[in-house]
């Protein structure tokens, strides 16, 4: 493969990658300005960066990762609080539909904003995004069992916000891992006090 194909090669994933990369830092940034200028960036850095990148390996979960990077570094430089999520286009998360397709749009964008964050990024990553759970886990750069974790949480959780009511399993579950990060702490504690 000559060094010219390899360049067209990269771009061409890159340019493929832009519309769901557009749509991700969306839902990180809340703000469409905010987002153009991080996939402009994160497209930028990407390029200067090809030559670290071995054609053939995860390039979606390589440029995502610049992505979330760039997102990380840009929200600890400038402390500005998150829009809301019902200033976002509603053709962010779906296409345009009947009145009831609106409404129901509505409440999953509304459901969505009170979901963890790290919930809510799996969930746009994977379910949104397309993203495998391995590609969303170099993207978060942790196990596929976190991302598991993490979708499974924030889907249940969804349910609960549209639906409504959780079921008893489901509360079973929240107070079972309520209990679980209690007994985490506690010996957490008690672990720190043995070693003052």
């Amino acid at each position: 493969m000559t060094a010219m194909s390899k360049v067209d090669d990269f771009q061409k994933l890159l340019i493929d990658t832009l519309p769901r990369l557009r749509a991700y830092a969306i839902t990180l940034t809340r703000e469409r300005s905010s987002a153009e200028d991080l996939v402009q960036q994160t497209a930028v850095q990407a390029l200067r960066a090809r030559e670290q990148f071995q054609m053939g390996t995860n390039f979606t979960g390589w440029i995502y990762r610049i992505l979330r990077n760039n997102y990380i570094s840009s929200k600890r430089r400038s402390h500005r609080t998150p829009v809301c999520m019902d200033d976002m286009p509603e053709d962010t998360f779906s296409r345009a539909g009947d009145q009831e397709d609106k409404v129901l749009t509505q409440q999953v964008v509304k459901a969505m904003d009170k979901l963890q964050e790290s919930q809510r990024e799996v969930l746009i990553l994977i379910c949104a995004g397309g993203l495998s759970y391995e590609e969303a886990a170099e993207t978060l750069q942790c196990s596929v069992g976190t991302v598991k974790s993490r979708l499974w949480r924030a889907r249940r959780q969804m349910e609960i916000l549209i639906m409504g009511r959780a079921s008893d399993s489901d509360e079973a579950v929240a107070d079972a891992s309520t209990e679980d990060r209690r007994s985490s702490r506690k010996a957490a504690t008690a672990s720190s006090d043995l070693h003052a």
